[in-house]
């Protein structure tokens, strides 16, 4: 269900920036569920009437970008105090895009990531994405390319934020 959202999410959201090779193969190898976010219980969904219109999450782990298969094994944890929480694996079906969706994900995986003790988020944004993360108040950090098996790159921008707790 998860990885239907998000192949839809990639294909509508991202046309024009990237090209159609690029988004299949990124579909088939990069973008998808994190299973290790499911596990440590830091993925939320949010659903309308019964429908899965959004998913994404937060991670206390070192992996940044690109999907955690269910077989891998865990990342390596991350220090609250040296290191950032990882925003991971946000997808917006394209019918509710800009309706609130992607911000009441973001607000919830920062949250989580307070209660955790961290004071930073980074994500890797999508090129599309990336006006959505800067008007939530993350700034770029510099370009990030993951390599795809077939040697293309999927460009994507590190971008971070210092968290703060809600007055």
């Amino acid at each position: 269900m998860i990885e239907a959202l998000a192949a839809r999410s990639i294909r509508a959201l991202h046309a024009g920036a990237y090209d159609d090779a690029i988004i299949n193969e990124a579909i088939d190898h990069a973008y998808g569920v994190d299973w290790q976010l499911v596990r440590d219980g830091t993925y939320f969904v949010a659903a309308i009437a019964g429908s899965v219109v959004g998913a994404g999450g937060w991670s206390y782990r070192q992996t940044i970008a690109g999907a955690h298969g269910p077989d891998d094994p865990p990342a390596n944890l991350l220090s609250p105090v040296a290191d950032a929480a990882r925003i991971r694996a946000f997808y917006v079906d394209p019918d509710y895009a800009r309706r609130g969706v992607g911000v009441l994900l973001l607000s919830a995986s920062e949250r989580a990531a307070l209660d955790m003790g961290f004071t930073r988020a980074e994500l890797t944004a999508t090129l599309p994405a990336v006006p959505f993360y800067a008007a939530y108040g993350y700034e770029p950090a510099g370009r990030y390319d993951l390599a795809l098996p077939s040697g293309r790159l999927l460009e994507l921008r590190l971008m971070t934020k210092r968290l703060i707790l809600p007055a």
